[in-house]
């Protein structure tokens, strides 16, 4: 007999009983209760060290009992802890759990939500696409970019040459060229609707054809291959890929301000765009060196503000650091250092748009790319 305590569920009125388990029949005994049950019906709790067993009967009582002898009846009556219980008593297995969950997130988040973002990515409605695209250049609109300041014949003029040029493999990927001014610097980025967006300092930084083109080939890769929305499905989730598939867009576009401070590609993403331009620079014989050293002039001047902006902050400090050590009334903030500081944070918040590292492996292969096309011409010849 084990001594516990019986609950009938529907008060907190405990009773004690005695329990007696015999050939898979748990009977229950006490001041007023009287109850008989297969033990096969009987949920049994997880043993813990320091805490009594719970027996919940099947009409929806149940039983507490912390005698040791318990477990002894329990195990003579053919009960079995649950193979889950047992696997985390044994700390091999346990260990042997924890690793293989670590391994499924890891290959999970490498490799499982990328394909099913590239494959959400492929067969989400070009509705939807072109929503969230237009939110994201109404927003970026609204923040960093001001109209363009080049000259519509200008616009019309680079419009024109881009269109002109035949897309890799007989391809036919719609998209649309739009011009911003920016303080931000020289850019280029493409939305998830296809728009393709330059900025006047970068055509300027260009000041060939030839790179502007290639830029734009670039971009037109990450268009084709969709890198913006896949990255915004892989950023944003499980839960707005739901949302997106139910019709509600809402969610995702709530979240693309905290998504666009977060738009850097991948470089498999940027490898790809590269390799898109190429081979589009290649089917119309248009040089790749200019872009490799429009690559060069972007990184020169990234590196250049980045240390004007070293300098500048160096010169803030030594400066604050004069005016404690005065012993005279604070004077009011200048408004030139929050405008310094204003335009700092613009500026970092602006790099999530920077889809052109201009690293040495790029800028070499498309070099490289240049010599084997050379070479190809020279041997037809």
């Amino acid at each position: 007999m084990i001594d516990a305590y019986f609950y009938d569920g529907n008060t907190t009125r405990r009773h004690t009983v005695q329990l007696l388990l015999h050939k898979g029949i748990l009977a229950v005994s006490g001041e007023g209760v009287r109850r008989s049950v297969r033990l096969s019906k009987v949920r049994v709790s997880e043993r813990l060290e320091h805490a009594p067993r719970i027996l919940h009967l099947p009409e929806g009582g149940y039983i507490e009992s912390s005698d040791a002898g318990l477990e002894k009846l329990l195990r003579r009556n053919g009960y079995r802890e649950p193979r889950v219980v047992r696997w985390q008593r044994n700390w091999p297995l346990s260990l042997c759990a924890l690793v293989s969950l670590l391994v499924i997130l890891i290959a999970g988040y490498q490799w499982g939500l990328p394909w099913a973002a590239d494959t959400l990515a492929q067969n989400l409605p070009p509705s939807m696409e072109k929503r969230i695209g237009d939110e994201q250049l109404r927003l970026i609109d609204s923040r960093w970019m001001e109209p363009s300041r080049q000259s519509v014949e200008e616009q019309t003029r680079i419009r024109k040459l881009f269109a002109g040029l035949r897309q890799p493999r007989g391809e036919q990927t719609p998209y649309r060229l739009e011009f911003r001014h920016s303080k931000m610097g020289p850019n280029a980025f493409a939305l998830p609707n296809g728009v393709i967006v330059m900025t006047d300092e970068l055509v300027k930084l260009a000041a060939s054809d030839q790179a502007v083109l290639g830029v734009l080939g670039h971009e037109l890769g990450h268009v084709q291959r969709r890198h913006s929305l896949r990255r915004l499905l892989q950023a944003l989730g499980v839960g707005v890929v739901i949302n997106l598939f139910i019709g509600d867009v809402s969610s995702a576009l709530a979240a693309v301000p905290t998504f666009l401070l977060d738009q850097k590609y991948s470089r498999d993403f940027e490898r790809e765009a590269d390799q898109y331009a190429i081979d589009m620079m290649h089917a119309n014989a248009v040089p790749l060196s200019p872009m490799a050293e429009l690559f060069e002039k972007m990184g020169a001047a990234h590196s250049h503000r980045a240390a004007s902006a070293s300098s500048d902050e160096d010169e803030d400090g030594i400066e604050e650091d004069a005016d404690h050590a005065e012993e005279s009334t604070p004077s009011a903030p200048e408004s030139t250092n929050g405008r310094r500081d204003g335009q700092s944070r613009a500026a970092k918040s602006f790099e999530y748009l920077s889809s052109h590292p201009s690293d040495e492996e790029r800028i070499k292969r498309l070099k490289a790319a240049d010599g084997k096309a050379g070479a190809a011409v020279a041997a037809g010849g």
